[in-house]
């Protein structure tokens, strides 16, 4: 029990910095892109951030057509 306390917990914590990351910098809504284009426009638009990975990581969670998102673009 405690575990899915804490994994909750971090869920909720990770999910929140990435909306402040996505704010930070002005990000495209990843929910209607690809991942492929989510990779080209952090390529272009983030090359000298310091969290280029992290923008990167939430931006492919959220991606319209990662599999593992419940649904999937165009659906």
């Amino acid at each position: 029990m405690k575990i899915l306390s804490a994994l909750f917990i971090a869920s909720l914590v990770f999910g929140a910095s990435c909306e402040e990351l996505f704010k930070k910098y002005n990000t495209p809504d990843p929910s209607h892109r690809t991942m492929k284009q989510l990779k080209r426009w952090v390529k272009n638009n983030l090359k000298n951030v310091q969290d280029r990975d992290e923008v990167l990581e939430c931006l492919l969670e959220n991606a319209a057509d990662n599999p593992n998102q419940e649904t999937i673009a165009g659906e």
